[in-house]
């Protein structure tokens, strides 16, 4: 389907234009000469009618004007056909002889008498007439005489008419085949924009690292300039991760020293000191894991399967809570890819999967369904177990930064404010619900 502001869309707007302005053209010019041909014709045919009849003129011993023949078109005998001939003398209707269409009506010749004239007139009938006239004289004539010889208009303009409907259809149909060659030529035109629109899909997807340089000469720039500006983006990636890494590594060392120096000093002062060097730590490794996060959201090229990263994590939980005869179940397509760095994935899942298993009594199950492409194109992740859940009124605090509700399970509360803060970044979200089973359902949703 063409778009609405397309390139194609113009294209064709314009070639629609140009080949109905010029076939219209074209068919004026054509119905123009082929009136003019029709028009000669006809006049031609009315001169030959009148030298017939001059040939079978003839004046008798008395002086009068006979025809030895009638004009043989048959048109001339049908009463009131509109093709009439008529001759008469120069100054009187004495003796005037006449067609048998004209049924004893004279023929109006109007205006100034002239050797030889085209006239139109109204003729009997009521026809649109075309006369033609000369003044002849006759061998033992007193007077010259004057031979008309009329056909109706309407023949020339039903003949024109019916040309230029013929020339309309043939026309018609020749631009119907000229604007499907248009289109197809604007397809087949546009057709490398379209392959560079699915190789970018290609890169944002994780499939290449770059576009292919096989393009015409005339996008070949553009092709080159796009994987520049691809390797620069890959390579600020790089750097910002170095310097992240190197600044955790810059602040952590510090602060681990700290944290081993006041855990002998006494007293509220050596509280107040531990305390304060644990929330710097939790602070740093907020911040940093923010930065991380935000240089790698929405890169070009970063894609992950779900599906392996899913399969790992349950095998890790296979050994941790082995013994609990735990049954975790997935139901995740192998195609199904998420547009997430793999460690942010690897983390989020494996704090959701986590949490499920500790409070599970005996099953967990992990599944994947797209949602849709609105607003953007996304996957939920579905992590739910059979145990006894969280109450509605308990959710909020449960995705809150260090909250626990249990204080006899061993953890920090941070897992799931840490996957609601990962997810946010991707412009994601983390919602709980209640399973079927009656325990919790974990609901991460994240682009694709």
């Amino acid at each position: 389907m063409i778009q609405r502001d397309s390139i194609a869309l113009r294209l064709m707007l314009i070639s629609i234009l140009w080949i109905t302005g010029a076939l219209a053209l074209v068919g004026l010019v054509l119905v123009l000469l082929f009136e003019n041909h029709i028009q000669s014709r006809f006049e031609n045919q009315l001169a030959d009618h009148l030298e017939e009849l001059v040939a079978a003129g003839n004046v008798n011993a008395d002086g009068r004007l006979t025809l030895t023949w009638s004009p043989a078109d048959p048109r001339f005998n049908r009463p009131l056909s509109g093709w009439y001939w008529q001759v008469r003398g120069l100054d009187t209707v004495e003796g005037r002889l006449g067609s048998s269409s004209l049924k004893d009506h004279p023929l109006p010749v109007p205006g100034p008498l002239e050797p030889s004239r085209l006239v139109r007139t109204k003729g009997p009938g009521g026809w649109d007439l075309v006369v033609f006239e000369r003044v002849i004289g006759m061998p033992r004539a007193t007077e010259p005489y004057r031979f008309a010889v009329a056909g109706p208009t309407e023949d020339v303009a039903e003949q024109v008419g019916d040309f230029a409907e013929i020339t309309a259809s043939i026309l018609g149909l020749l631009a119907l085949v000229l604007v499907a060659l248009v289109w197809v030529q604007i397809r087949f035109g546009l057709r490398p924009l379209t392959q560079i629109q699915s190789s970018l899909s290609d890169v944002r997807e994780g499939r290449a690292d770059h576009l292919p340089e096989d393009f015409p000469s005339e996008i070949k720039p553009l092709v080159s300039d796009l994987n520049e500006v691809l390797h620069y983006n890959r390579a600020l990636l790089d750097r910002a991760r170095t310097q992240v890494g190197n600044l955790a590594h810059a602040l952590k060392n510090p602060l681990a020293v700290l944290a081993n120096e006041t855990k002998t000093l006494p007293g509220e002062q050596g509280d107040l000191l531990r305390a304060q060097v644990a929330q710097a730590s939790e602070n740093v490794d907020r911040y940093l894991r923010r930065a991380r996060i935000a240089g790698a959201v929405n890169p070009l090229g970063v894609s992950v399967a779900v599906l392996p990263v899913v399969e790992d994590l349950i095998y890790s939980f296979n050994i941790l809570y082995g013994e609990r005869g735990l049954f975790i179940e997935t139901d995740i397509s192998k195609g199904a890819t998420l547009r997430v760095d793999p460690e942010d994935l690897e983390e989020m899942l494996g704090n959701l999967m986590d949490n499920a298993c500790k409070w599970s009594a005996s099953r967990v199950r992990v599944t994947a369904k797209d949602q849709g492409t609105s607003p953007v194109p996304s996957l939920a992740l579905r992590i739910e177990d059979d145990g006894p859940g969280i109450p509605q009124r308990h959710r909020g605090q449960a995705l809150a930064r260090g909250l626990r509700l249990d204080e006899t399970t061993p953890g920090t509360g941070l897992g799931l404010s840490i996957v609601a803060e990962i997810a946010e970044l991707y412009g994601g979200s983390l919602k709980l619900e209640d399973a079927p089973t009656g325990g919790l359902v974990a609901e991460l949703v994240l682009p694709r």
